[in-house]
């Protein structure tokens, strides 16, 4: 098994037991529900109480109309109305980290995480339901490949099929990373080893997606993004893909690192920032044909783990250390602001009244407004 990469291991500290003793979390004590969860999985346990969910150890943040969502550890999704001033926890009916979110418009909404997890939200998250997990998806991805093995020869075939029945093997131990949602019918989820699995109908029904990324050797997928109506994937080892087209195969890219990336922020049209380890981070004018590096001085070779583009044109990198770093020419080149969290940052959101939030292992917290001032963009 090749190795996992930094972001990856940080999505499941609480599963490999680094986070257990997090505080705000507390599980009820009544004798029936302690019963209950020890003897569920998981995938079939509801998320635990959170007295303070929003120190909880949160992995994204997102908006759903003016509503704050946030998730993270344990299936904690923590919910503000007030810009981030008051949380309160969500209804969800699994106890896996979380580690991604997004929303077709303020009610329609999807997470995703650990053990193959998607869930949906049609009430601006204020409760979820499953939609899929690993044993699902990878029963899915081996009807899908018994269905096409018969159009292949026989090489092909026994290596479709043997992916497709270790998937079912190995059972729902595989994280989805990051989802992309196009409107309130597509959304496509990716992760780890390649998976991954779109939906056209909301997540009512779900097919293999895996086949359609040019990636043989199964690297894990971080990021997908849409640039320009073509799909634009990045993920471990320097893997780059993009499609010509919203619908076709996602082809293999010159990469200008071998490192991984571990995220993408789509600032234009064409525009497209990729970032990841060490300190690396790359725009592009072209929709990913070609990449410049960007100038990130202050970074000292943090891992970048997440980026925001304001209202107001600036982008903003977030990395391992707690720092941020701001960019008023659209990615190109980065100063760091006089700001440091101390825990890792994982993503961020502007809020209505123009603030930032941040999202972080120890919980949400807020840019100080002295920090942003006088950082409207030039361009």
């Amino acid at each position: 098994m090749k190795r996992l990469d930094l972001q990856l291991f940080m999505v499941g500290a609480v599963i490999m037991g680094a986070a257990l003793a997090t505080p705000g979390m507390a599980a009820d004590s009544s004798s029936e529900n302690t019963q209950t969860s020890a003897s569920a999985t998981p995938l079939e346990r509801p998320a635990p109480a959170a007295a303070q969910v929003h120190h909880s150890m949160l992995l994204a943040i997102t908006r759903a109309g003016e509503r704050l969502v946030a998730v993270g550890e344990h299936g904690v999704i923590a919910l503000s109305d007030d810009d981030g001033q008051h949380w309160r926890s969500a209804k969800v009916p699994v106890d896996v980290n979380l580690t991604a979110v997004a929303f077709a418009d303020e009610r329609q909404g999807w997470a995703i995480g650990q053990m193959g997890v998607v869930l949906h939200s049609a009430d601006a998250g204020e409760s979820w339901q499953k939609q899929l997990d690993g044993i699902g998806a990878a029963s899915t991805l081996l009807t899908q490949a018994r269905q096409q093995a018969a159009s292949l020869d026989e090489s092909a075939r026994e290596d479709l099929l043997d992916r497709a029945e270790s998937l079912v093997n190995d059972g729902p131990d595989k994280p989805f990373l990051d989802l992309l949602v196009e409107d309130s019918s597509t959304v496509t989820v990716v992760g780890a080893f390649n998976l991954a699995l779109r939906s056209t109908d909301g997540g009512a029904t779900w097919q293999g997606f895996s086949q359609a990324l040019d990636n043989p050797n199964g690297m894990h997928v971080y990021a997908l993004e849409k640039v320009d109506g073509n799909l634009l994937a990045v993920g471990e080892q320097g893997l780059v893909l993009k499609s010509a087209g919203a619908q076709a195969t996602l082809a293999a890219q010159p990469s200008p690192y071998d490192g991984s990336y571990f995220g993408l922020l789509a600032i234009g049209q064409r525009k497209v920032l990729a970032y990841g380890l060490r300190g690396n981070a790359f725009v592009s004018d072209d929709a990913g044909d070609n990449w410049q590096k960007a100038q990130v001085p202050g970074s000292h070779n943090a891992t970048f783990n997440a980026a925001l583009r304001r209202s107001n044109g600036d982008v903003l990198l977030l990395d391992q250390s707690g720092r941020i770093h701001l960019s008023h020419d659209q990615g190109r080149s980065f100063r760091t602001l006089a700001f440091e969290w101390g825990a890792p940052l994982t993503g961020a959101v502007e809020t209505t009244s123009g603030s930032i939030l941040l999202s972080s292992l120890a919980g949400v917290v807020q840019i100080p407004p002295a920090a942003l001032a006088n950082t409207a963009s030039e361009e």
